[in-house]
């Protein structure tokens, strides 16, 4: 059954006129190196994405050495290399260097240009982690004052325990995880609502953390809770199948207008989309340092800014799978696609000139959409009922 699967996996990649890779590379537990190959294409039955292979390399993981095996890989299950038309990676140098790295060595194999990204997620990942270095000491201390109780299985007993006997809403804390790119939200959030039992906690076993009753401090942890948190909503939004490059580049281009909108805000001192601090302003009567964190709100825009420049450049080309009655066929990258301009601007032409295949493109289109409406309130409802039970 598993060879069959594959066969009709690699047939349907075979049949299908253009490819797009998705190419990352990491160590398992036995710091094998491993390079995870995915591949999305057209087939008949719609978009697929499979993952093609998990390609195990010998010795040094050069640029070179990870672009053979990705070759080998295509040459052996009898895919053309030639209908890459786009690469994602996550941005290392090995993956992206211009000489040396998998994307140009790749490029200079195929015959015609091809598109390459660094994995929109990962960016935003990276661009999350744009704090200046003050706040990220809060960090580490919340990460410090977690393992010292969850670490010694004694603390950890005696603190569920304490927990359970003052009838707390949770159980117990959150373990951070570098690796999970939501786990700094989370843990924080979870700090956040125990943050006077931990208190109390750690005053009986006489650790002293005196950082937990300063102001400053205080402020930083809470602006980064809800930044955070913040964060969090946008990952999740990146994340999922089906989703088309443009559709989370808007969601990318929506947050930075809504650092724009957290920047005014803090600016006014409202803090309504600050929903820790303003509790720990009301509940103290605190002054805060508003100034401080609209600069660090400003230089998270400007990162997400710089950092997502790439898929901008291609805005057009993106948009046109999603929209192509309103998109100038002068702005689209064709070159990689094998498709001649001349006769694309023509088709295009009579698709948006003839109201029989522009009406029956719009029903299309909403009928779409009506059906994604229905899929998010189905997932709201089994949500609700999973919660409820």
């Amino acid at each position: 059954m598993s060879s069959n699967v594959t066969r009709m996996q690699v047939e349907d990649i075979q049949l299908a006129s253009a490819l797009s890779l998705a190419i990352d590379e990491s160590c398992d537990i036995k710091d094998t190196e491993q390079v995870t190959l995915f591949v999305r294409f057209m087939s008949s039955q719609g978009p697929k994405e499979e993952l093609l292979g998990l390609l195990q390399l010998s010795g040094k993981t050069h640029g070179e050495d990870i672009a053979n095996t990705v070759q080998k890989c295509l040459e052996d299950n009898g895919i053309d290399i030639n209908k890459i038309v786009s690469i994602a990676t996550d941005g290392a140098r090995s993956m992206t260097g211009i000489h040396r790295g998998v994307t140009s060595i790749l490029q200079k194999k195929i015959n015609h240009e091809i598109l390459t990204f660094h994995c929109l997620i990962h960016q935003e990942a990276l661009s999350a982690q744009l704090f200046p270095a003050e706040i990220f000491e809060v960090m580490n201390l919340v990460i410090k004052i977690i393992n010292s109780i969850l670490a010694k299985a004694l603390y950890h007993r005696q603190f569920k325990d304490f927990i359970e006997e003052i009838d707390s809403q949770f159980s117990d804390l959150l373990l951070h995880n570098e690796v999970r790119w939501l786990s700094r939200g989370n843990v924080l959030q979870r700090f956040a609502l125990c943050l006077s039992e931990i208190k109390t906690f750690l005053n009986e076993k006489s650790i002293d953390h005196p950082e937990l009753e300063e102001d400053k401090w205080l402020q930083k942890f809470k602006f980064l809770v809800d930044t955070t948190m913040k964060l969090n909503e946008l990952n999740l939004k990146l994340q999922g199948k089906d989703n088309p490059a443009y559709a989370l580049l808007e969601e990318v281009v929506c947050f930075e207008k809504k650092l724009l909108l957290f920047v005014e805000d803090m600016e006014r001192g409202k803090l309504l989309h600050f929903k820790n601090l303003k509790q720990y302003r009301d509940e103290t009567s605190a002054t805060i340092d508003t100034n401080y964190f609209s600069i660090v709100l400003k230089n998270m825009k400007d990162g997400f800014a710089e950092r997502f420049e790439q898929f901008k450049t291609n805005k057009s080309t993106l948009a046109f799978i999603v929209n192509p009655l309103n998109t100038n066929t002068n702005e689209i990258n064709v070159e990689p696609f094998g498709i001649d301009a001349g006769s694309l601007q023509m088709q295009l032409l009579d698709l948006k000139t003839k109201d029989l295949w522009s009406g029956k493109f719009t029903e299309l289109k909403s009928k779409l959409e009506e059906l994604e409406v229905q899929k998010c309130m189905h997932k709201v409802e089994s949500s609700k009922r999973n919660f409820a039970s």
